[in-house]
């Protein structure tokens, strides 16, 4: 029993930890993860943004939440008697939800006049300018505009939306299609729980093929893929108990450890093929150089403001140290029983490796000369709705809002007054939507017009439909509806609007999720800079330590440099822009592609003949690169570009950095062992 100690003691810290983990897992699907300082159970006082304290004012003063869109479309437009009742009936049920506070429509929007009489919808509506925010042209789709009621602190509840697809699934005739922060967040939530499930128990059965490929041996390809899992839920025990939540960023801590996490247990299992118990003593230095390198990559978003991006690199980098430690004490215990020699496939190719290693240097080279252009073409930043798939709910709700309606994300314009609205104020509340309507990025800006502010005032206490632009006798709201083009420039149609309002005496509060948006994506080029500088100068340093030799530690690090080079190469054939995910891929390449690189540098030292070493660790280096790319191609399934997008270019990257390191690496760390042996 003894023998196996260890093992024992992994089993029971992985019973403990699932039973934590289980018992306390929560998650967030807020876009706010992005912003600095936001932490999920915290007062909003305590984020840095702005916009964000904007918001909840906003929110806080309307008694309001989260406002969502319904598109609804009819191909015999809505002036059809039947589909105006049908309508008319959904809108009801919808208000009879615990979670919705209002609706605005064409049903009960307060215009100069009724045009829904209670069994029909005059045609007149089209020619009344505050109609277009509710209905299209052709009369072929409406929008129903629902308020939630008001959460604490914008947390989102799922249950809500869930309430609401289940009332619309009663009526597919109108091809319903949801929009809004808060349908966002929900499509967040349930890809949240794929990626913390679905997506990894998948990883793991392809990457168990490729390992038992190479292994032949199952009960080694399990057990190299076993201890990435416990890990995972060993950090997530730790790091759940401290209060931190899965959210979009954590979650791929879980598929990270999976793929990367396994590449050390078949390092691991390759050393026993050649070094027998003699293992640890061989293969510590090199998978623990590897371990650290990889870290090194993730612990560099420590430098980074944004606490899910630090969470993140925690998350990723203590697990491969609790990887690592489970494999040198439990992974003997069970591997080194295990081993047996395999057949490997000849790993020479036909072609001359010093013809494909020449070709790799000249694609790098044209890379390098190329860089100032192909950065130049990398867009920078990117909204919540282009994270989704172009057959989205989220993305074809967006182009029909576009088509249709001219609409994004509106900036919601809050009015203030130290005494009560009069008459004359709401001749002055016209004048300024008058000047807000002819701002470039403005399509059109809702407030009752036709009825004057004291008797909005005395409505709002028995409309709900006007209570959402009216608070109290002091306070008002305008609705500013952005074109797509207003929406990619929102900071600066914030600072005209504030120009507008400046001459008037009402103090006003400007709030819009687009303004947060842009904080985020203001954030992202600092944030690449930082982590891939940090990355670099704390990854030589190790190797350094490692290998004690200046030129050999820099030789060491060439790969890195290529791929890195690369990658951003890539994002600019491929168009894929630097957001806030794809800006972590730089970092995350560097601690992968080095550990190829160290261990070449680490045989070689040993062999000091270029040619065994590279039949020494070759087939591992392929087996492990591939079995990387697998994992990250199931990623390719996810219904969010957002991880799409990491996954196409960690896939590239990896297979790029493989081969400059097999093919063309040999070729330097040659002229650096002339160079010593002539020394």
């Amino acid at each position: 029993m003894m023998r196996y100690k260890y093992t024992l003691i992994t089993l029971a810290l992985f019973a403990i930890c699932a039973f934590v983990v289980v018992s306390k897992i929560k998650i967030d699907s807020s876009y706010l993860v992005f912003l600095p300082g936001y932490k999920y159970g915290q007062s909003f006082e305590k984020v840095k943004s702005e916009y964000v304290k904007a918001l909840v004012e906003v929110s806080e003063k309307f008694s309001d939440g989260a406002q969502l869109l319904v598109v609804l479309y009819s191909k015999d437009t809505f002036f059809d008697e039947k589909k105006i009742l049908k309508l008319s009936e959904l809108q009801n049920k919808l208000l009879s939800l615990e979670g919705v506070k209002s609706i605005l429509s064409v049903l009960n929007y307060p215009f100069k006049k009724p045009y829904f009489d209670g069994q029909s919808l005059s045609k007149e509506i089209l020619f009344d300018e505050e109609s277009k925010n509710f209905i299209s042209s052709d009369g072929k789709y409406v929008v129903l505009s629902c308020v939630l009621k008001a959460n604490k602190d914008l947390k989102f509840n799922p249950q809500v939306i869930r309430e609401i697809k289940k009332v619309l699934s009663d009526y597919g005739e109108f091809s319903p299609l949801l929009f809004g922060e808060s349908v966002i967040n929900y499509h967040l939530f349930q890809e949240i729980l794929r990626q913390s499930s679905i997506y990894p128990t998948i990883m793991f059965f392809v990457i168990f093929i490729i390992f038992y490929f190479q292994t032949r041996s199952f009960v080694a390809s399990l057990i190299a893929l076993c201890y990435p899992v416990i890990s995972i839920v060993v950090v997530l025990a730790v790091a759940l108990s401290f209060g931190m939540v899965l959210n979009v960023m954590t979650v791929m801590s879980v598929s990270f450890l999976i793929i990367i996490g396994s590449a050390y247990g078949l390092h691991f299992y390759n050393g026993v093929l050649r070094f027998k118990k003699d293992v640890r003593k061989h293969m510590f230095r090199p998978i623990f150089y590897s371990m650290v390198t990889t870290a090194i990559g993730f612990l560099s978003f420590l430098f980074v403001k944004i606490q899910a991006f630090r969470e993140l690199g925690m998350l990723v980098s203590s697990g491969l140290a609790v990887d690592f430690i489970l494999l040198f004490t439990s992974g003997y215990e069970l591997l080194s029983k295990t081993a047996q020699e395999i057949v490997k496939p000849p790993i020479f190719l036909k072609i001359s490796s010093r013809k494909i290693g020449m070709a790799i240097f000249v694609l790098v080279l044209l890379a390098a000369i190329s860089s100032p252009l192909l950065l130049k073409n990398i867009l920078v930043g990117m909204d919540q709705v282009m994270y989704f798939d172009k057959k989205s709910e989220i993305r074809r709700a967006t182009e029909i809002l576009r088509n249709y309606f001219s609409y994004r994300e509106p900036i919601y314009v809050m009015l203030e007054k130290s005494s009560p609205f009069n008459l004359k104020d709401g001749e002055t509340v016209l004048e300024i939507i008058d000047k807000l309507n002819k701002l470039n990025g403005v399509s059109s800006v809702q407030f009752p017009t036709s009825f004057s502010l004291p008797s909005l005032i005395i409505a709002r206490r028995f409309q709900p439909a006007v209570s959402f632009f009216v608070a109290d006798n002091r306070t008002i709201r305008l609705v500013v509806n952005m074109t797509p083009e207003g929406y990619t420039k929102s900071l600066q149609l914030k600072s005209e609007i504030e120009k507008i309002l400046k001459d008037y005496e009402y103090s006003y509060t400007l709030a819009s999720v687009a303004f947060v948006v842009e904080e985020i994506n203001s954030q992202i080029v600092k944030n690449q800079l930082e982590t891939l500088f940090v990355s670099l100068i704390f990854i030589f340093v190790a190797v350094l330590a490692a290998f004690r030799k200046f030129v050999l530690s820099w030789t060491i690090l060439v790969p890195i440099f290529a791929t890195a080079l690369m990658n951003f190469a890539f994002m600019s054939l491929l168009k894929v822009r630097l957001e806030i995910s794809t800006s972590m891929v730089a970092s995350i390449l560097i601690g992968l592609v080095v550990d190829y690189s160290i261990h070449l540098a680490h045989d070689l030292r040993m062999t000091e003949d270029i040619d065994q070493t590279i039949r020494n660790i070759a087939l591992p280096i392929f087996t492990n690169a591939l079995g990387l790319i697998a994992g990250f191609t199931v990623l390719f399934f996810s219904k969010l570009a957002l991880f799409r997008n990491v996954s196409v270019l960690l896939c590239l990257g990896i297979a790029f950095g493989c081969l400059f390191t097999i093919f063309s690496q040999p070729m330097i760390l040659q002229k650096v062992l002339i160079m010593k042996k002539q020394s």
